[in-house]
Parts: structure tokens; C-alpha cells; sequence
């Protein structure tokens, strides 16, 4: 079995030396103030009659199981005994629901909302320290004024994570700990951290695929093991096989039937302006199909907007399902053929560039992608920021990094719509910019990869970013 390259220390580095003390401290202090007022954020939603939904579906699903030994209806019972319909997040795994029950048990939502913001504050801030530690190339003291950029470029994707109070920011801190366990030789811990990811979203499942093409065997058995064991083996001793497997056939065809890119286009779901995937952001092009509709998974909402259209021609559904099943595919075999190396030909900046390709691989597959998801591009942040610091800003690969830099920030300023006209608001994301940005951050870092396959020494010739020793 081959085994993944054990870093040395980072202690030398060239003609980058140590940032002053005062100035690690004021930035450690920027970047916990920073996600503590994203939290705050997220505390001002929590218990409004109008709250951002997603921690509201997390709660009830957890207070369902708890209190009535099921999962989650899809509904509230009101004061007069009626019922009213609301959304739920049936696409998650049964283990997110089984997670929430801890969380119910508090019996307010409010302070159990206010624990699970702490919890992503501490998860943002553990994933930030990581990638300065592990990512930048500097000495792993300067962690906060390496990160400090990367970390507020994100600030508007931030900002919707913790309003929703998602469950991305921990998701993002467990793949960056499996990656971090794995390259210090820890395989087998690498996996678990990932199979608990994967059991909070399905997609950071496309990691697994990437330890296999590194030959990390280890990992992958115990990530899917860890899925196993603590999901359907776990969901199935607790609340017998019957109920279980209930609920695995109900999320096998809401999240992977009716869920998938082909499943979306075909019924006409998800295809409002909030989700950027390919699926919805073809549809819109290729097809008749209505931007500024009501959100498909809320049924409380009453923002029935005027219906918009952008498409430039008008093809059937089937066609458009085909014209993305092909984009998915093909996108899926130029990652496999950019990652096909065993772990142990490669440097330590080849792996870190080949993972965060993959994160921004989740994002353009991924058949609901919206703002908050954005955040998983930190660690391509770090890398960019690492390139042109090393290369300097005249350098080919530096000038890429600073252009998909640069259309990152001015997509998040198109999502500003205080002063946008009605019947221009959030078109920019009916059009896809979101899509578009994953696609402009991904260019330097495929390109930096396979420079740095033809020369290994590429980021530490000009001194400025050490490489580790394998």
C-alpha cells in the first residue's frame, strides 16, 4: 500500500521571514472578531417569526426523533390543532437528524442555535488556522496574517452560512483535518474525519474518490466504514431496520433520484436563483424556465415573485438533461485524469493544489450549489495567495491567481442588491455567476498543478515559500 507523504516541520523559510508578534496577535484578534460578528449574525435570525430557515428544519428534525421517535414530517401543528406544511432538509442523511437530537434535547431553539453558532465559529476559525499552518508556505506561527485575506474575501458567503446557520463551516474544518491527518501519515484517522463529513454532506464523497487515485487505501476504508458503521448500521440498531430503511428509501429518491442534475431538470425543481449548479443555470439558458419563483423547498413562503426569464433558446427538458449529464461526465474525467498520480510521485504543494481542485470540483458537480457553499473555496484562497506571493504578481500563474481573486470579489459585489432595481435583483445569480466564479478559481489552480508536475521546484526557486521535505 503506498503511503502518503509524511511533511517535515515548515521551519525554513526563505526570504519570508516571521511576522512580528503584535502583528500575529492583531490579526488572530481580526479574523475571531470577524467570524464572531458572522455569528452574531446568525443569532439575530434565531427565534424571529421570519427566521432563515436551514437551522429551524435542523432543530425540528432533531425534536422529532426525540420527542416522537420519528423523522421529520414535513410539517408543524398549530395552536388550533391545524397543520401547516413547511420545508425540511429530506435530502441530508439520516445521521444529521440523529446529530440534532442532542440539540433538541436543550428543548429552545434559540439556545440551541446560539451552541451550534459557537460550534462554526470555532470550526471557521480551526479551518482557517490549518490552511495558514498547513497551506501558505510560511512559518505556521503567522497562520492569522497569512489567512487574514483569504478568510474576509469570503465575507459575503460567510455571512449566508451563518444566517442559516448551515453545517458547511464544520464540514469544511473535517476535510481540511483529513487532509492535514493524512499528510502528516495518519491515514487511517484521515478517513474517519472524512466519513463524518461525508455523513453531514454527500458531497465531500468525492474525496474519497481522490484518496483512491492517491492510493490511499487506508483512508478509504476507514471513511467508508465510518459512513457505515455510524449511519445506516447505527440508524438501523437504533430505530430498527424497518425505520431505517424507510427513511434511506425516502432520501435515496429525494436526494438521489429526484435530487440529481437529470432529476432537477426533469421535474423543474431547485431551479430559482439561488441554486448556481449546471443543472439550474442551463435551464435557464437553454430553456424556458422561470428564475424568480417561489422557493420549491418552503411551502410557508408567500414571495410569489413576477415570473423572469433569461434563456436564449427554448429546448425540452430531456435535451437540456442530456446537455448537462455531458458536462457532469466530462468534467468528472478531466478531474480523474488531473488526479490520477499516486500520492507518493507527488510533492506536498502538488497534493495541497490537487485538493482544493477537488473542492471546487464538489462545487460545479454538485446539483444544488448556493451561496454558503462558496466558503469551501478557502483553501484555493490560500493557495492563490501562496502563488503570488512566491512567484510574484508579473508571473503568468500569478496574474491568473489575481484575476480569479479579483472575479471572486466583484461576483460577491453583484450580489449586493440594496440599490439594484427590482426587476434586477439577483440576476446576476439567475445567470450563473456563482458557477462562473468556481470556474475562474479553478484556472490557476489547474494550471499551477500541472506546472508544478513538469517543475517541482516551481513555488520555492525565487525563495519566498519554502517546500517541505517528503
Amino acid at each position: 500500500m503506498l503511503s502518503p507523504p509524511t511533511a517535515a516541520p515548515s521551519t525554513a523559510h526563505l526570504n519570508a521571514p516571521t511576522a512580528p508578534p503584535l502583528a500575529r496577535w492583531a490579526c488572530t484578534l481580526l479574523i475571531a472578531i470577524t467570524f464572531i460578528r458572522f455569528g452574531f449574525e446568525g443569532a439575530l435570525q434565531l427565534g424571529l417569526p421570519n427566521m432563515q430557515p436551514d437551522f429551524e428544519y435542523f432543530y425540528k428534525a432533531g425534536a422529532s426523533l426525540l420527542h416522537d421517535g420519528n423523522f421529520d414530517p414535513g410539517y408543524d401543528q398549530l395552536p388550533d390543532g391545524s397543520i401547516r406544511p413547511r420545508g425540511m432538509l429530506d435530502w441530508y442523511w439520516p445521521f444529521v437528524a440523529r446529530l440534532m437530537t442532542g440539540f433538541a434535547w436543550i428543548g429552545d431553539i434559540r439556545t440551541a442555535g446560539l451552541i451550534w453558532i459557537w460550534i462554526n465559529i470555532f470550526a471557521a476559525i480551526g479551518a482557517v488556522r490549518m490552511l495558514g499552518r498547513e497551506f501558505s508556505g510560511f512559518a505556521p506561527q503567522d497562520w492569522a496574517v497569512t489567512q487574514i485575506i483569504p478568510a474576509i474575501m469570503l465575507f459575503t458567503f460567510w455571512l449566508w452560512e451563518f444566517r442559516l446557520n448551515q453545517v458547511d463551516t464544520l464540514t469544511l474544518w473535517l476535510m481540511v483535518l483529513s487532509f492535514v491527518v493524512w499528510h502528516r501519515g495518519r491515514s487511517g484517522l484521515a478517513g474517519f474525519w472524512l466519513g463524518l463529513a461525508v455523513l453531514l454532506k454527500i458531497t465531500p464523497g468525492l474525496l474519497i474518490i481522490w484518496y483512491a487515485a492517491k492510493r490511499s487505501w487506508r483512508t478509504v476504508a476507514a471513511a467508508i466504514a465510518t459512513i457505515i458503521i455510524a449511519g445506516p448500521l447505527a440508524d438501523a440498531a437504533i430505530f430498527g431496520p424497518q425505520m431505517a430503511g424507510g427513511a434511506y428509501r425516502a432520501w435515496f429518491t429525494k436526494a438521489v433520484t429526484r435530487g440529481s442534475h437529470n432529476g432537477l431538470i426533469t421535474h423543474g425543481l431547485e431551479m430559482d436563483w439561488r441554486n448556481q449548479s449546471w443543472s439550474a443555470v442551463a435551464s435557464r439558458w437553454l430553456s424556458r424556465t422561470n428564475w424568480n419563483t417561489h422557493f420549491d423547498n418552503e411551502p410557508r413562503s408567500e414571495d410569489a415573485r413576477e415570473p423572469r426569464f433569461l434563456n436564449l433558446v427554448n429546448l425540452p427538458a430531456p435535451v437540456v438533461a442530456k446537455v448537462v449529464s455531458a458536462i457532469t461526465l466530462g468534467s468528472l474525467f478531466l478531474l480523474l485524469v488531473v488526479v490520477r498520480r499516486p500520492a507518493n510521485t507527488m510533492t506536498p504543494w502538488e497534493l495541497r493544489f490537487e485538493f482544493a481542485l477537488v473542492l471546487l470540483a464538489m462545487l460545479w458537480l454538485m446539483p444544488v450549489m448556493r451561496r454558503y457553499h462558496m466558503i469551501w473555496t478557502l483553501p484555493t484562497l490560500t493557495l492563490l495567495g501562496a502563488t503570488i506571493h512566491a512567484l510574484g504578481p508579473r508571473h503568468t500563474l500569478a496574474k491568473l491567481s489575481i484575476a480569479a481573486a479579483l472575479f471572486l470579489v466583484f461576483a460577491q459585489l453583484s450580489l449586493l442588491d440594496r440599490a439594484t432595481p427590482e426587476s434586477l435583483r439577483h440576476l446576476p445569480e439567475a445567470v450563473g455567476v456563482l458557477l462562473a466564479t468556481v470556474a475562474a478559481l479553478a484556472t490557476p489552480i489547474i494550471a499551477t498543478r500541472l506546472t508544478l508536475a513538469r517543475d517541482s521546484r516551481l513555488l520555492t526557486r525565487s525563495g519566498a515559500v519554502a517546500d517541505e521535505s517528503t
